[in-house]
Order: structure tokens, then C-alpha cells, then sequence
């Protein structure tokens, strides 16, 4: 099951760093780009913790998971089109994916 994690999570981190990439190459605001590729690159890095059995990796997974949340709020916010539903989706998919670290 843990590898099931581990592939969720690798999968929306990366769907993450290639949307913040994008993101910087078409839009002038390249802050809020570079913490969703910083979210990305943080919740690969709590894969290897984990691998590695080093403790707290879920911690490394709220802080990617969150820095990608809100990188996706602030750019749906400044864009003007926010779509509430797009971001608590995405909350719930961070929150299981911290549960799935914890629990497993």
C-alpha cells in the first residue's frame, strides 16, 4: 500500500513541478510558479525520507502539499478565475496523501 502512496505522490508532484513550469514560461508572475515547483520538489524529497526511514517525512509531505495549495489559491485568486472546488479537491488529495505517509 505504501508504494501506492509513493506513486500518488510522486505523480501529483510532478503534475505539479510541469504545471509550475509552464506556468513560468506563459505568465509574468513567476513567484507563485517557483513555490508550486518548490512544493514538487519537496514532496519527491518526502518520498526518499520515507524510503530512507528517516522520521517526519509527512512533514516534508504538508509542507510540499501546502506550498502547492497555496501557489494554486493565489494564482486562481490573481488570474481572476478561481474555481473553489479545483482547490478543495486538491486540499483533499494533500490531505491524503499526509495520512498515507502516517499511516503507513
Amino acid at each position: 500500500m505504501i508504494y501506492a502512496v509513493y506513486a500518488i505522490t510522486a505523480l501529483y508532484a510532478i503534475l505539479s513541478s510541469i504545471a509550475a513550469l509552464i506556468q513560468m514560461k506563459t505568465s509574468k508572475g513567476k513567484a507563485t510558479s517557483l513555490i508550486m515547483l518548490i512544493g514538487g520538489v519537496i514532496l519527491i524529497a518526502a518520498i526518499f525520507l520515507n524510503i530512507l526511514q528517516i522520521p517526519y517525512g509527512w512533514i516534508a509531505t504538508i509542507s510540499g502539499g501546502l506550498a502547492i495549495c497555496a501557489a494554486a489559491f493565489i494564482n486562481g485568486k490573481k488570474s481572476g478565475n478561481f474555481h473553489a472546488i479545483h482547490h478543495v479537491i486538491r486540499f483533499i488529495v494533500t490531505a491524503l496523501l499526509v495520512t498515507g505517509f502516517i499511516v503507513f
